[in-house]
């Protein structure tokens, strides 16, 4: 563990050396430093490993730490850099560097143009370098580096492709929306130091637990901004935008920013302050709300979209949902599993899309294939499994565990209406993505031209496969001592399953009728004006943008026009023309008679007299 500090040092090199010389380095080259980049750090992580738990104790907390320097000090304050590994961040750096490798690994086989290659690998080990700051550093001011590097890396990512205009916009458009919640992560941490007079996190918590009060007002808005300062990192409503525009970055990028990466820095976030989060009700309240927010809009908006990568990315936002639900029942350590099986069941879907896109020459709209059963036999396996740890396919997949557990933990806390909600989100999800399928995979095929893929890239899939099922339910993890442990009420959990398992069986049903072989009577159904005016309502993105560009953006270009042409300088102008014509005036007076000077004198004389008389 001596060597931990290179995890962060090695990708910012590999950065450095990408953006300067990676234009003039062929793309095989790149591809081996990009991988071995992260094959080093994977070394590292396994002996760390290793060394961890030859060192663990039972019933003890192991915790290393390995002081750095010292950043800067004023007064008594001082800032240092100092590097901490317990089960928690051990647990994250494994899985960001896991997953990570296999799709740096997929890229390779992937992208063909040197210029996404080069960049693509620059951007992201800058972007695996943030992330790692975030989860290996002890102290909060010193963490603000990383998760402003996740923001700036987002930004590069997206905007890849930068010459047209429209993802130039997206990725300014998810760097303002990311910054827009760090102003309240900022305000938290001014919050806790002003309280408890240290940025050092375990500090911090150990004081919090020791000196402040349940529900007391102070941890009430620490929290809050704790939490609201996570929103955007954690793509939830309505801090969500940038997660759609995240379908303009190359297939391994989106990969990187939706499943492994971007998404844990805030999930890192509130489980490695879950004593704090446990200590306010309201604020788990308010996690509760918000979930469910997110999970109502990205379900229904992934049933009416065409785009394969639109799809996607709405189901993979319905299932980030399911950890905040996980937070709000205070189940720290079964979120840490939801976590694991939604990188596996978002990077799978993912990696499957990419492959699909690519065969079919970058066709992305499912209404335009069809019939791709028979030609791509293996890939449509693939997502029939997807489709399966979706829709937790009961017994069989670990997600019907999972997510079973969450929404019971709602329904036994009283919380019914986002434990209803929970079992929505799953029933939406298995039909987006079963409506995927159908039109993709059956009908009537419309596309003959494919291209052909190397087969060595369904490898990392067919690895990920395996982690879906019901043998991976529970990973042991060795967060003992840091995350808090709730035991959950079995009481009604085999009736709870099967009611889940009815739902599971429904979206079967529904997906067959409406999309595997709908007839006429579907047909009258959905154009009701109900169905209808639901349709548009969902392909209209629940009018959010037209609201945001309301409230937002027509108020700031109202006032950029209003000041293009600087009104203070407006009256500005007029000052300095009244100084002008006064001193025109007084330049007139000066006409060398001497009379008229005398006269003044004796006239102004005479004025000061009054003043002094009169007042």
């Amino acid at each position: 563990m001596n060597l931990l500090y290179l995890t962060i040092i090695i990708p910012l090199l590999s950065f450095l050396i990408l953006i300067c010389f990676g234009r003039h380095i062929r793309s095989i080259n790149v591809m081996i430093i990009g991988i071995s980049t992260m094959l080093i750090i994977a070394l590292i992580t396994v002996f760390s490993c290793i060394d961890f738990s030859s060192n663990t104790v039972p019933d003890m907390t192991l915790v290393y730490s390995r002081p750095l320097w010292n950043w800067f000090s004023v007064g008594d304050f001082t800032i240092p850099i100092t590097l901490t590994l317990d089960g928690l961040s051990l647990t994250f750096l494994s899985l960001i560097i896991f997953f990570s490798f296999l799709i740096y690994f997929f890229t390779a086989c992937y992208l063909t143009s040197r210029k996404d290659i080069y960049t693509f690998y620059a951007y992201s080990n800058l972007l695996i370098a943030s992330l790692l700051i975030i989860i290996l550093v002890d102290n909060l001011f010193v963490m603000l580096i990383g998760w402003e590097g996740v923001s700036i890396s987002t930004y590069l990512l997206i905007g890849i492709y930068y010459k047209q205009a429209r993802n130039g916009y997206a990725a300014v458009k998810a760097f303002i929306i990311m910054h827009l919640t760090d102003i309240f992560l900022i305000i938290g941490i001014f919050l806790l130091y002003q309280t408890l007079e240290t940025l050092n996190i375990r500090d911090v918590l150990m004081q919090a637990h020791d000196n402040l009060a349940i529900d007391s007002d102070i941890i009430f808005w620490i929290t809050l901004m704790l939490f609201l300062g996570t929103m955007s990192k954690s793509a939830l409503f309505p801090m969500h935008s940038w997660f759609a525009e995240t379908t303009l970055a190359p297939m391994p990028a989106m990969a990187l920013l939706q499943s492994s990466s971007v998404i844990l820095a805030g999930v890192y976030l509130v489980l490695r302050f879950s004593g704090l989060f446990m200590m306010s009700s309201d604020v788990l309240a308010i996690i509760a709300i918000v979930s469910s927010l997110t999970i109502l809009f990205a379900s229904t908006l992934a049933l009416v979209q065409y785009d394969i990568k639109r799809i996607i990315t709405y189901i993979n936002l319905t299932q980030i949902s399911y950890l905040f639900y996980a937070f709000s029942t205070q189940s720290w350590s079964l979120s840490l599993n939801c976590l694991i099986n939604y990188v596996v069941t978002s990077t799978l879907l993912i990696l499957a899309s990419s492959i699909l896109i690519k065969k079919c020459q970058g066709e992305r709209d499912i209404s335009k294939l069809g019939g791709l059963i028979k030609t791509f036999p293996m890939l449509y396996a693939v997502f029939l499994l997807i489709m399966l740890s979706l829709s937790a396919m009961p017994w069989i997949s670990s997600s019907f565990y999972i997510k079973g557990d969450i929404i019971l933990g709602l329904m036994t806390q009283n919380k019914l209406i986002s434990g209803t909600i929970g079992l929505l989100g799953i029933l939406f999800s298995s039909l987006s993505i079963w409506r995927l399928i159908s039109m993709t995979f059956y009908h009537k095929q419309k596309q003959h031209d494919f291209t052909e893929t190397k087969r060595i890239s369904y490898f990392p899939i067919f690895l990920l496969l395996i982690f879906t099922t019901a043998l991976f339910i529970y990973f042991p993890l060795p967060t003992q001592g840091i995350i808090p442990i709730a035991d959950l009420d079995t009481n009604g959990e085999l009736p709870f399953q099967l009611l889940l398992a009815a739902v599971t069986g429904l979206s079967f049903l529904i997906a067959y009728i409406l999309y595997a072989h709908p007839n006429n009577e579907v047909k009258e159904v959905l154009n009701t004006p109900m169905i209808k005016f639901f349709l548009r309502l969902c392909n209209s993105d629940w009018h959010y943008n037209y609201l945001l560009h309301t409230l937002f953006v027509k108020p700031y270009v109202y006032l950029a026009r209003l000041l293009k042409k600087d009104p203070l300088a407006f009256w500005d102008n007029w000052i300095m023309l009244g100084i002008k014509k006064l001193n025109s005036f007084i330049v007139d007076l000066e006409n060398g008679q001497i009379r008229w000077y005398m006269v003044s004198m004796v006239i102004g004389s005479i004025i000061t007299l009054m003043l002094l008389i009169f007042i």
